[in-house]
């Protein structure tokens, strides 16, 4: 011990030696070191010399690193000869020489291995241990000759020697793992000397190098060499190769203490390649998978060779593939430990196809070698750029993921995602690396890729005991990692690592079903949060989840998702089922990004809306949301946010650390307040609501049990303890060798989590939060009414003190620790080395020194002094006179008297305290405790029989028990009471009575002094003595009642007045009346006191400063000031009357708001003076009174009581007090209204209102709190009564203002700027109070009024400023006339123009609303000016404001406004005023709330259609307004389903002009107004169409009410042409219906349009719709057929050719489309439009006259007899026109008398004639029944058979010969063989019955074509005849007839 003390203090010496630089000589320590090193030699010797068992344990623990290195060497070798008889005498002899020559001899090797075996085997370990400790020294001036004699000789002893080395193995290793450790060139040697000895050590070498700081050694390059030839030219089975393994595995390829590589980059490359080219060579055709490779737990290659038995092979694979992952071969990696690197690797990186030196690695890739892979993408260009990897890698990534090496795909992503974070597009499009991230994704999580793999992986898991995911655990901790990385300085941003991962892992359909890709995204949304990066993460869930929910997406995932719901299933969302208890982070991040959604599709707000307006369950108003906002996907209740928040905070364990952010996301849905959003006054909450069902009320009970469980768990986890923090337990934690504990949450935060559950189970318990009727502030204090307020405020600032911050960091750091362990080198020093002392380090020594002082005992101090107390001193007749000897004298005694009653008062609080003690512990001295007792019951037997036995009844009861302990206790508690009463019963000591006596008689011996000699000495002292005796007043004399007695009756002595009136010495005194006020004011205990000898009158001209003092103390002495005498007697000036004004001010404030009730009494006394200061000469003190008044009130220092008071004083009563009831009550309102008016004249009511104006303006704006919170946030207790005090101002200013006004005439000037003045000094009145206000700053900010919560309170205000209103309105409505602008007007104005701003509260504007609603609005007498303001209102103010504006615009009486329109040149003012109004009810109708008012004024407004002059609307007017109803009305609106609605579509017509009388005011542009309300109307009834949201029928009958609207319009042209074109343009508009509608739609339609035309058009009223449809219908089908349709109608009246027009008109109406001609008429012949075919050809002749022209009618007309075949009897008739039309033409072909034209002519009729008796058939000859004559019956009537087997019998009769016409008549008829037989069936048919009704006209017929007379001239005539009497009432053949 010695020794080592002495070794200590040389290490200090030698260091600072060194260090200083000291003027001493150099050679002073090198002596100095020679004495220690003599005495270090003769300590050794005299230890060896005892020769005794532990000799070399001793010596092992010696400090040898201060010796010096000759020493050493001496020392090892007297150590190798220790066992000789004369250690001395050698060590005298010995040489350093010649030392180093034996030591290094091989034969001394031998003899010390010899002397080794006859040692005692702990003796032998000792003494290689002291070797070993001679050989660690740190030292830098270490000898390496030494250090290496003593390795190799260890290593001899321990590895070569076959007699020691089994005995010496394992410490000899760890010896030399000591020794190398500090000196690592050692290793270089051991290496050489192991491949000397290779043969000989074997496998035990393995164990050697496995032990050495290999981490700490660099290789030279023949070292590497060597280890390269051992790796590839021995065999695996071969201890080279082994322990090339060994070496390589341990040594450090990572970063060393400054950051850089330990060893060179080359080295690693070199590493690699060998480690390549042994593993192509040892397993080129059994590359083994990463699934088996990876699942093999990772142990050393030691352990997997010898303990695990694995087969080389197997455990070469493992090594191979846990070595190349540890190099650092990527820029990534150099010389980082934690980050990228901050700037590009010098080096160029090689590519992989053109480096010489890379030719195996090469040679691996190509053939799919996976490591070979890995290389490629960690050393060569492949890796490193982006577009190579994207082109050459991702192959590469892929084929490592198909061979399961999922870990070494995390590397891989680890090193090359950092290049694609600023550019992510390059990954994110490329499918590729998508599948092969979504294939690592299921292989680690389980996922099953087909039966074989799965085989595989059940087999891999059985055989290795691994689970699946820690390959997923392994890529989220380097995940977390990059967003670490990327947050430092000069990183991409967590945002551009979040955005990526959320991208790459969400780019696979149904990824939030995968297990993986969940945990992952939960640690992301975690890493969010963490790093405020949500908005990213929820940005790109946001567009999924829309995406989802079919907004962005095609038609066919929005019907299959329309249908996935009808089902029956629920909205989707990311989170599966009702809520997610695992991934409570992704579940927090998704929920928020849905309720976004919900506020963005504003369903949150409709749903609230209705459940708060209509009282809907939450089923119901989901429905109603669901209409109102068309979404595309009907959302599922269970869906809504406050369910889901609700079911979250049920599912989220609860030490998670979001589980107060769930609770709060819940509470701001159940607690949120959303009346005044809808102009709803403040209501309850909104939860309740939607907790109506009995499985949602069972979910509220379910989330008040957890409340309660989550705030027990906290509790009981507040208890736990938190472990050591890792300075304080890191020293345990080594010594366990154990991980970092588990982190646990501070028992603070644990309170505060308790503290808020059990806040938020009140919460959901009050009822009264749902009904609206408590007051928030009034709240206990466990209600936390400033959180609660600010939950129902809806304020979205998080509840981050809640949020456990720690165990997030926490955990984020335990992800990027696993990952650092597994990318960061980390070696453990050995255990023996980390157990030296290091004896040079001249700091430990000094520690040590220091320690071993510490083992000594501290001197103690002295012993303190014990002062002597003096004796009481002797009274003096001097002291009489003098007054600090009497002050000496008076205040030893008070202090003995004081010191007395103090310890009566202890001794008291004693007894109390015994006495309680023994009451609490009395109750525990007997309890009940449960005893057992077993009785012996003998009977004496029956029926002779003996007893059997005693019968064993065990009896259990409750005994008394004495709990002796506790009778213990109060034993010794009875005992000290004894012993306190025994003390208290003593008779007071000596020294208290003679103080008593002394002080007694000196007061009395005083007294009779000042009697016999009144002087003002004695005077001086008397007084002095009085107030010496109170100020040694104390509670305890007080308490004390002997002590009190004796006190007072000093007091009254010295301060009482005399028999005389004069006071002794105080009493009456006018110099005491100051210092007794002080003394009581600093001693208020002493008021009752002292106060009977206070007398303030007795000195008037301090009166106000006493009073002052008074106040400032706020005593109980005020009673003593009377002030009226003193105003009475002393008529002060004004300037002491405003200083006593300003102390009873003061007084006041000090009193505070709410008085105690100690100040009560003294507060009435001021309210008193302060009313009869300010009555006092009244209004001297007025304008003081009114500024303190109001200061005070401003900042709530004043009760309200006072300004009662002070109203009272005024003269301003109550409104109840004026009205008053009998005749007491009258009475008493004279006298009140005589006081005021005696008080307050008019100009001081002016001045008074002015001023009261500019004071709360500049109030409101002079602070930020009343900028913020408006007056009432201080004013709201004294509302009433400054209300009551504007109201009487107000009041007394109008009916003053209007007696002036009295003779005025009506609307003079002088009424009209007196009303708008007294508008202006109102409004000045009330601006602070109730409007917004700017600041004066730049910044221009809105100050609004008032909060929410003051809304009741402000709601009086603005009653009142609306109450003035009115009294103004009803003072001058008599006095002005209905069109001048009267009080309401200006009001309204007022409003528009300060109350509507775009960003005004709803709280404010309902107030305002409701109270302004209640003004009689109907007496107003709105002008242009006022319209403005509203449409201003409609464009930019809220929505409020426009319905309260709208309502009373709607309760004025429009016809009196607009009375000028019916004068004959109205005024532009009313043109622009029936505009507005007509704007005005468009814009009002769509509005709900007027609507559905009681009695809505909306709808008697627009009830007034008939009564007002629409015909001044013009057609630009008119054309905003519909344009109007496009943009923001429903087209639902035009089916006019509501009263509302029907009577705005009335409106729109009538103002357009349908249905206007031709009267004398002509309608302004009636024809286009018309068309653009049909245009709006037919567009509306598409787009209802289009969406399906009207039905056929609907849509029909709105089409001919359409029709019959234009078809009773009057245009009010004169010219008939002008007129035609006006109702053809409306057909046009409404014909576009059938252009706009589906096909299906339109087809209906068109049937709809055909019989409309039947039944309601005739005549020339078809005109103007032929014409629309030729000009509108875009199908021609539709054309054609509705063409027909129209000339059908012209033909159904009477015969047009009555009026001469004809065809004429038709044919010029029609107009063919040019473009679709040929479409056209083939839809015609299709369609049986044969009327419209018909008026073509009439076109055509009547546009060409010529025989070409002619000749082509008439072959086009032959081409379409061949073609038609009527399908009825209605279209028969048509076909005479052609017969008719083909007649005429072919007579005027023959007339040319050309034989080409004759041949046409014959083969025309030939051809008519063969249809004719074609369509004259009984049946149908089309197809094969036909044929044979079975088809069909004809669906062609009888009589239209006649006409054509007459007109066919007729044309054969005249073309006898196929190219013969007969032409001229008189020649014969030759008949040809057809011509009979058609003349015979002509005559058959009179026979028959079906056509015995036409015997007539057959014969006539007959005998008509028999008649030579006639030829083909006549066929028009037979013609004629037949139709004349077979088709009389087809009118459009009259033209033949």
């Amino acid at each position: 011990m010695t020794l080592c003390y002495v070794s200590d203090h040389w290490a200090q010496y030698v260091s600072r030696a060194k260090n200083s630089g000291s003027a001493a000589p150099p050679y002073s320590l090198e002596k100095l070191q020679v004495e220690f090193d003599e005495l270090f030699l003769r300590a050794v010797l005299h230890v060896l010399k005892a020769k005794r068992l532990g000799v070399w344990l001793f010596m092992s623990e010696m400090p040898y690193g201060t010796l010096s290195s000759g020493m050493l060497w001496k020392l090892f070798s007297i150590m190798h000869c220790a066992e000789s008889e004369n250690p001395e005498k050698s060590c005298a002899t010995m040489r350093l020489a010649d030392c180093k020559r034996e030591l290094k001899d091989p034969a001394h090797l031998e003899r010390f291995t010899k002397s080794l075996q006859s040692m005692n085997g702990s003796e032998e370990i000792c003494l290689l241990t002291t070797f070993a400790q001679m050989a660690q020294t740190k030292r830098e001036d270490a000898d390496e000759d030494f250090v290496r004699v003593i390795v190799l000789e260890i290593y001899e002893v321990s590895y070569v020697s076959l007699s020691t080395r089994e005995t010496f193995s394992k410490v000899g290793r760890e010896l030399l793992s000591s020794i190398t450790a500090v000196h690592t060139s050692m290793i270089s040697v051991l290496l050489d000397r192991v491949q000397e000895t290779i043969e000989t050590v074997g496998v035990v070498s393995l164990y050697l190098f496995k032990e050495l700081p290999m981490h700490l050694w660099k290789p030279s390059a023949s070292e590497v060499a060597l280890i390269h030839s051992w790796l590839l030219d021995y065999n695996l089975t071969a201890v080279e190769n082994k322990l090339a393994c060994v070496i390589l595995e341990g040594l450090n390829w990572g970063a060393d203490e400054h950051g850089c590589l330990h060893l060179d980059r080359a080295v690693h490359v070199e590493v690699a390649l060998t480690v390549l080219e042994a593993y192509q060579k040892y397993l080129p055709q059994k590359p083994y998978s990463g699934l088996i490779s990876e699942s093999i737990k990772q142990v050393s290659y030691l352990a997997s060779v010898v303990r695990y038995g694995e087969t080389p092979e197997t455990s070469f694979n493992q090594w191979a593939w846990g070595l190349v992952l540890r190099l650092k071969l990527h820029a990534n990696d150099h010389g980082m430990q934690q980050g990228w690197p901050l700037a590009p690797v010098s080096r160029p990186v090689p590519e992989l196809a053109e480096s010489p030196t890379l030719h195996p690695l090469l040679k691996a890739v190509r053939a799919g070698l996976p490591i070979g892979c890995y290389l490629a993408l960690a050393m060569t260009a492949v890796g490193h750029s982006i577009e190579k990897f994207c082109a050459e890698g991702i192959p590469l990534l892929g084929v490592l993921v198909q061979s399961r090496h999922l870990r070494t795909v995390v590397h891989v992503l680890d090193k090359v995602l950092p290049l694609f974070y600023p550019c992510q597009f390059y990954l994110l499009k490329n499918e590729q690396f998508l599948s092969y991230l979504h294939q690592f994704l299921q292989l680690d999580s389980g996922v099953p890729q087909g039966m074989t793999q799965q085989v595989t992986r059940t087999v891999a898991q059985h055989l290795t005991g691994t689970s699946y995911g820690e390959n997923i655990k392994l890529l989220n901790s380097m995940i977390q990692n990059h967003v670490f990385l990327s947050s430092l300085p000069n990183g991409v941003g967590p945002a551009a690592v979040l955005e990526f991962w959320v991208q790459a892992l969400t780019s696979q359909p149904a990824w939030h079903k995968e297990r993986a890709t969940l945990c992952l995204m939960d640690h992301l949304c975690q890493a969010a949060f963490q790093f405020n990066q949500e908005d990213c993460v929820q940005k790109l869930l946001y567009q999924q989840h829309k995406n989802a929910l079919g907004y962005h997406c095609d038609k066919g995932l929005l019907s299959s998702l329309v249908s996935w719901i009808v089902a029956g299933n629920v909205t989707p969302s990311f989170i599966e089922g009702i809520a997610n208890s695992t991934q409570v982070w992704f579940a927090w991040t998704v929920l928020n990004m849905e309720s976004i959604f919900e506020e963005d599709s504003q369903l949150r707000r409709v749903v609230e809306k209705e459940l708060v307006i209509s009282s809907s369950t939450p089923d119901q108003a989901l429905k109603k949301a669901q209409a109102q906002l068309k979404l595309p996907i009907v959302p599922s209740l269970q869906r809504l946010l406050i369910y889901r928040w609700a079911q979250q905070a049920l599912a989220t364990p609860e030490d998670h650390p979001l589980l107060p952010l769930i609770w709060q996301k819940f509470f701001l849905l159940y607690l949120h307040r959303p009346g005044p959003q809808y102009g709803l006054p403040v209501d309850g909450c909104i939860g309740k609501r939607f907790f109506q069902s009995p499985a949602h009320l069972s979910l509220l009970n379910d989330l008040k049990q957890r409340l309660i469980e989550a705030a027990d768990f906290h509790h009981a986890a507040s208890k736990a303890l938190r472990p050591k923090s890792p300075e304080e337990g890191s020293e345990s934690a080594t010594e366990k060798g154990c991980k970092k504990p588990d982190y646990l949450t501070s028992p603070e935060l644990h309170k505060e989590l308790v503290r808020l559950f059990n806040v938020c189970v009140l919460w959901l318990d009050e009822e009264s939060f749902q009904k609206g009727d408590t007051y928030i502030p009034s709240l206990p204090k466990q209600y936390d009414a400033h959180r609660l307020a600010k939950i129902m405020q809806n304020q979205q600032d998080l509840w981050m003190e809640f949020l456990n911050v720690e165990r997030i960091q926490h955990e984020f750091e335990e992800a990027i620790n696993f990952w650092l362990q597994v990318r960061v080198e980390s070696h453990a020093s050995p255990s023996t080395f980390s157990a030296q002392i290091d004896f040079t380090n001249p700091s430990m020594a000094k520690e040590r020194i220091i320690s071993s002082l510490q083992k000594y005992d501290a001197p103690q101090p002295s012993l303190p002094l014990q002062p002597m107390k003096a004796p009481v001193p002797v009274i003096s007749p001097s002291s009489l006179m003098s007054q600090n000897e009497a002050k000496e004298l008076v205040r030893a005694n008070l202090s003995i008297l004081q010191h007395h009653a103090k310890t009566a008062a202890i001794r008291e609080s004693q007894q109390v305290a015994f006495n309680s003690e023994i009451l609490d512990t009395l109750p525990k001295l007997y309890t009940n405790r449960e005893e057992q007792v077993v009785l012996r019951l003998e009977c004496r037997g029956s029926s002779g029989k003996p007893c059997q036995g005693a019968a064993l009844v065990t009896i259990q009861f409750e005994g008394k028990y004495k709990n002796e302990a506790v009778d213990q206790q109060l034993h010794a508690l009875k005992k000290e009471v004894k012993l306190l009463q025994a003390e208290a019963t003593k008779p007071p000591s000596p020294g208290v009575v003679e103080a008593a006596v002394h002080l007694e008689n000196f007061i009395t011996a005083l007294i009779n002094l000042y009697k016999m000699q009144p002087v003002p000495g004695i005077h001086r002292v008397g007084i002095g003595l009085f107030f010496a005796v109170v100020g040694f007043v104390s509670d305890e004399t007080q308490r004390h009642p002997p002590t009190r007695q004796f006190f007072s009756s000093c007091i009254e002595i010295l301060g009482q007045a005399s028999r005389f009136g004069v006071g002794v010495f105080v009493a009456g005194t006018k110099s005491e009346c100051r210092p007794l006020l002080r003394t009581i004011l600093k001693n208020r205990r002493l008021c009752t006191l002292l106060s009977p000898y206070f007398t303030p009158v007795a000195s008037p001209g301090e009166f106000v400063d006493l009073y002052e003092q008074v106040v400032s103390s706020l005593s109980d002495d005020n009673s003593d000031f009377d002030l009226p005498q003193w105003l009475n007697t002393s008529k002060p000036p004004l300037s002491e009357r405003t200083r006593l004004l300003e102390s009873i001010h003061l007084a006041l404030k000090t009193c505070g708001f709410e008085p105690e009730e100690d100040v009560s009494m003294p507060y009435n006394l001021f309210c008193k003076h302060w009313a009869c200061l300010l009555r006092y000469q009244f209004p001297d003190h007025y304008s003081t009174f009114l500024r303190l008044l109001m200061q005070s009130s401003s900042d709530q220092l004043l009760r309200p009581d006072c300004w009662k008071a002070s109203l009272k004083a005024l003269g301003c009563y109550p409104p109840a007090a004026k009205k008053g009831t009998g005749k007491e009550a009258s009475t008493e309102n004279v006298a009140l209204q005589a006081s005021a008016e005696t008080l307050l004249s008019t100009e001081q009511v002016v001045e008074t209102i002015e001023w009261l104006s500019n004071y709360f303006f500049k109030l409101r704006l002079s602070s930020r709190d009343f900028r913020t919170f408006g007056l009432f946030s201080k004013w709201a207790p004294y509302i009433g009564q400054v209300k009551r005090f504007m109201e009487y101002l107000v009041n007394r200013l109008i009916e003053s203002e209007a007696a002036n006004l009295a003779r005025e005439a009506v609307g003079s000037d002088t009424v009209l700027a007196t009303l708008q003045s007294l508008h202006s000094v109102i409004t000045q009145l009330f601006t602070p109070w109730i409007l917004v206000l700017q600041q004066e700053d730049a910044s221009k900010q809105p100050c609004y009024p008032w909060l929410e919560s003051d809304t009741p309170v402000a709601s009086h205000m603005v009653q009142l400023y609306a109450d003035s209103i009115g009294v103004l309105h009803g003072s001058f409505k008599d006095k002005l006339l209905p069109s001048h602008r009267g009080a309401l007007w200006l009001h309204l104005m007022h409003y528009c123009q300060t109350c509507t701003a775009p960003k005004m509260p709803e709280h404010i504007l309902y107030a305002l609303h409701s109270e302004f609603a209640r003004l009689p609005w109907k007496e107003m007498h709105p002008d242009h000016q006022l319209m403005e303001e509203f449409f201003k209102i409609e464009r930019g103010s809220p929505k409020s404001c426009f319905l309260f504006l709208g309502s009373v615009l709607c309760d004025v009486n429009w016809v009196s406004v607009l009375s000028n329109a019916w004068h004959p040149s109205p005024p532009p003012e009313t043109h622009n005023m029936i505009v507005c109004l007509l704007y005005m009810a468009v814009l009002l109708a769509k509005e709900q709330q007027l609507v559905a008012k009681e009695e809505p004024p909306l709808l008697n407004l627009l009830g007034q259609t008939s009564s007002l002059p629409w015909q001044l609307v013009g057609i630009s007017s008119y054309q905003s307004i519909i344009g109007y109803m496009n943009s923001h009305y429903p087209p639902s609106v035009v089916l006019a389903q509501e009263p509302a609605t029907e009577l705005l579509v009335r409106l729109l017509k009538a103002s357009a002009g349908f249905g206007a009388s031709s009267d004398s005011h002509p309608h302004l542009d009636a024809t286009l107004k018309c068309r653009a309300y049909v245009r709006q109307s037919v567009h509306f009834l598409s787009v209802l169409e289009q969406n399906g949201k009207i039905g056929l029928p609907v849509l029909e009958q709105e089409m001919a009410k359409l029709l019959d609207d234009i078809v009773l319009f009057n245009p009010p042209d004169a010219n008939v042409q002008a007129r035609h074109l006006a109702l053809s343009s409306l057909f046009t508009e409404a014909l576009m219906m059938l252009n706009n509608a589906s096909v299906s739609t339109a087809e209906s339609l068109r049937v709809a349009l055909r019989g409309w035309i039947g039944a309601n058009v005739r005549g020339l009223g078809v005109m103007p719709l032929l014409t629309a449809v030729c000009q509108s219908l875009a199908s021609v089908r539709h054309m054609a057929e509705t063409t027909e349709a129209c000339i059908t109608a012209y033909f159904n009246e009477d015969s047009p050719l009555s009026q001469g027009l004809g065809w004429g008109p038709i044919v010029a109406a029609l107009q063919v489309p040019e473009l679709t001609a040929e479409d056209f008429l083939q839809e015609c012949l299709s369609l049986g439009s044969y009327l419209t075919l018909y008026i073509f050809t009439l076109q055509r002749l009547n546009a060409e006259q010529t025989l070409a022209s002619e000749m082509r009618v008439l072959l086009t007309l032959s081409k379409w007899l061949e073609e038609v075949y009527p399908s009825s009897a209605q279209d028969e008739a048509k076909l005479f026109l052609w017969w008719h039309k083909a007649l005429q033409l072919c007579l005027l072909q023959t007339e040319q008398d050309d034989a080409i034209l004759m041949e046409a002519v014959v083969r025309t009729l030939t051809t008519l004639q063969g249809r004719q008796a074609l369509l004259a058939e009984e049946r149908l000859t089309a197809g094969i029944l036909g044929a044979i004559g079975l088809g069909r019956r004809s669906p062609l009537s009888n009589r239209f058979r006649v006409v054509a087997r007459s007109m066919s019998a007729f044309l054969l009769v005249q073309i006898p010969l196929e190219n013969q016409i007969r032409l001229r008549p008189g020649t014969e008829l030759q008949l040809s063989a057809k011509a009979q037989q058609a003349l015979q069936a002509l005559d058959s048919l009179a026979s028959s019955k079906q056509y015995a009704a036409y015997q007539e006209q057959i014969s006539q017929a007959s005998c008509f074509i028999k008649d030579p007379q006639h030829c083909l001239h006549h066929g028009a005539n037979l013609l004629a005849i037949l139709l004349n009497t077979l088709y009389p009432e087809v009118h459009f053949l009259d033209a033949i007839r």
